[in-house]
């Protein structure tokens, strides 16, 4: 398995949050949202439930086909979850008080980085999939927030 820390320190950690929000900078088929209250709106519970099934797909798949692997989830998601604790869930806090947001734009970042940082401890046993491409759109600057269509087809809503 790949270590979480080395992921965190070298594509987490120097992120530069939201930098470009509001811009259509991104060269992929998104639909832009064209600000935090448009983001906001799209951060649901169908958003949470799409992105859910996804990342029970992901543990439903260790079990069944790794299952020693799958015995240290809880292990690794406790050392992710205390490097982003300690790290950038502090700017992203403070982000989304300075900027009057919905707590859901921090619990969204916190779970899709959560996620993103097990696909990645995983990825000798599995193909690193959704929250991967989630945490590209955090590098860009923006920030995912939504899901137009029915999975895989359809588009992410970015802002």
């Amino acid at each position: 398995m790949k270590t979480v820390t080395e992921f965190y320190n070298e594509q987490i950690a120097e992120i530069a949050w939201f930098s470009k929000c509001g811009e259509k900078t991104l060269h992929y088929d998104f639909s832009f949202v064209n600000n935090w209250r448009e983001a906001e709106k799209s951060l649901n519970a169908r958003w949470d439930n799409f992105k859910l099934e996804i990342r029970n797909g992901l543990t439903v798949s260790l079990h069944k086909k790794y299952l020693e692997a799958y015995r240290q989830w809880n292990p690794i998601t406790n050392e992710a979850k205390m490097l982003l604790k300690n790290g950038v869930l502090n700017d992203i806090s403070l982000f989304v008080k300075n900027n009057h947001l919905n707590e859901s734009v921090f619990e969204n970042v916190k779970w899709d980085l959560l996620t993103a940082m097990m696909e990645h401890a995983y990825s000798p046993y599995i193909e690193s999939g959704f929250y991967t491409e989630l945490l590209k759109v955090y590098q860009s600057g923006h920030s995912p927030c939504g899901w137009k269509g029915k999975w895989p087809e359809g588009q992410l809503f970015v802002y």
